[in-house]
């Protein structure tokens, strides 16, 4: 609830700024993120990876000025998050240990070099398979299977049509959101009327056709869906 609190008081003094209330989004993400996974680490098996983790985070944090290195920042550690409970979800399994294996080949490669906005695309791009695999984790009984292939395919289309660094990145965020919804809905049922406030909030305030407004969109919903994955936390542990 602090970080709740923490997330509306920057957005509502960034009045008027929307690329520093995209950065209050996508760093408020990292951080829900970071505290689901150490939720989850009842034994403490990540320890040590999360707290290295988040302290890349904040050092970047301090360090970086401009926008663009503010949101390479952010979408690292978020890539680093999702790696970290991607394996948590994964439960160990090796099959799925190598499907993050090969997400986390292809990630650093892609970020080692080109612009900040073409390398954040990238980790978004990877988040975005992440998500996916821990969405098809969860989903023991298949249930979900049509709606992760559709999305996967929108993904692939919306790639496809992408004419610039910034429309991959937003691709990849906007389709994080949408798994992000079928991954809550599979850690409690009962959440599916707060998925769909959330879901309609991101519709609602889609309708800007600037860049700066969707992602600012995409991030503040990302990281609302995290706050509510969290606060419902017993459903994943159980």
């Amino acid at each position: 609830m602090n970080l709740w609190r923490r997330y509306l008081e920057r957005y509502a003094d960034l009045d008027g700024d929307v690329e520093g209330q995209i950065i209050v989004g996508a760093n408020c993400t990292v951080e829900i993120l970071t505290a689901l996974s150490r939720t989850l680490d009842g034994g403490d098996r990540y320890k040590d990876l999360i707290d290295q983790r988040i302290a890349l985070f904040h050092q970047g944090a301090k360090q970086a000025g401009i926008f663009e290195d503010r949101l390479l920042n952010a979408t690292f550690s978020i890539y680093n998050s999702l790696n970290t409970l991607s394996h948590q979800f994964s439960g160990g399994k090796s099959e799925a240990l190598g499907m993050i294996r090969t997400v986390d080949e292809q990630a650093q490669l892609s970020i080692q070099s080109g612009t900040q906005i073409d390398r954040s695309a990238a980790a978004m791009r990877a988040c975005f398979a992440l998500v996916g695999l821990m969405t098809i984790a969860l989903d023991e009984q298949q249930a979900m299977t049509p709606a992760i292939r559709q999305l996967e395919q929108r993904f692939a289309s919306g790639a496809q049509a992408a004419a610039s660094d910034w429309d991959h990145l937003l691709n990849a965020l906007y389709r994080i959101v949408e798994m992000m919804q079928l991954l809550a809905l599979l850690t409690d049922p009962e959440l599916k009327e707060q998925i769909t406030q959330i879901a309609s909030r991101f519709q609602e305030e889609d309708h800007s056709r600037e860049i700066p407004a969707k992602m600012r969109n995409g991030f503040c919903r990302f990281f609302e869906l995290g706050h509510l994955m969290i606060s419902h936390v017993d459903a994943i542990v159980e």
